[in-house]
């Protein structure tokens, strides 16, 4: 079965994501991965006495967990560029899920970001950003539109979610010509939109049916306006345990760029952040 991933720099910071990697892999009876990357531009000596030293760390880093003990888990210690590793890591454990922590927000390198940004922008596994201590996921809130990346992010939420409560939400601005013509063909184009995602989200359900993860109590929200604003509003009201979403860019430059939103949204999380592509 994939695993979960969790990056930890051994940080008393990197504790919270630790134990959240924890309790969703026992939750989901899924194993985890534990991992730790050594900078491998030390000295060889220096580098052997680190992956010694970090190996004993990451093991009373994860025995500092609440709850019970993971069935199966592994702790994985790597050299190499940080970003790279786990990288590289996830693709090649075919990881359901990469967790993170906000440790790995500072030292900013110059033109390629953080390494939350650059694992964000450049993974093909669902990055998850703890960011403060939510204890279980019960429920969440999904920024919904047609994109693919939106779908994977539906996808996932579910994972975490384990049969709780999904808050799918969908920024609608109807056309000029709707806006122009008045209320009713205003009414009539959010009418088609709430359909159309409905259909949508019940596609996404029976997929979640044919792979096995529960489906979570659902309610699609559509709303028109300024999506940062409809998303704080949203979460002010809602309380949300996390938040899902796509890292599609409108730029067209998705895959170099994580989309505005998604950035922002890491940079400054109002809960944990799910980013999928």
């Amino acid at each position: 079965m994939s695993p979960i991933i969790v990056a930890s720099d051994l940080s008393p910071e990197s504790d919270l994501a630790v134990s959240r990697a924890c309790m969703l892999a026992n939750r989901l009876n899924i194993p985890l991965i534990a991992l730790h990357t050594v900078d491998n531009q030390l000295p060889l000596p220096v580098q052997d006495r680190a992956c010694a030293e970090a190996k004993n760390l990451l093991g009373k880093q994860l025995a500092r967990c609440p709850g019970k003990e993971v069935a199966d888990m592994q702790l994985v210690i790597k050299r190499g560029p940080v970003a790279e590793t786990i990288l590289r890591a996830a693709s090649e454990q075919s990881a359901q899920l990469l967790v993170m922590g906000k440790h790995h927000q500072r030292s900013p390198e110059l033109f390629v970001g953080t390494t939350l940004e650059r694992v964000s922008r450049l993974s093909s596994v669902p990055v998850l950003l703890v960011a403060g201590d939510g204890g279980t996921y019960e429920s969440g809130l999904l920024a919904l539109d047609f994109s693919t990346c939106a779908s994977e992010a539906l996808r996932s939420a579910a994972l975490i979610l384990n049969g709780g409560q999904l808050h799918a939400l969908h920024l609608c601005n109807p056309p000029l010509g709707a806006r122009l013509s008045g209320p009713a063909a205003r009414d009539a184009f959010i009418a088609e939109q709430q359909e159309t995602l409905s259909d949508l989200l019940e596609d996404e359900f029976e997929i979640l049916d044919m792979l096995g993860t529960p489906r979570p109590t659902a309610d699609l929200q559509i709303q028109t306006g300024e999506v940062r604003t409809f998303l704080e509003q949203a979460i002010a009201r809602l309380h949300p345990s996390f938040i899902a979403l796509g890292s599609h860019s409108r730029s067209g430059m998705s895959e170099t760029l994580l989309g505005s939103l998604a950035l922002a949204l890491l940079r400054e999380p109002p809960c944990d952040v799910l980013v999928a592509r």
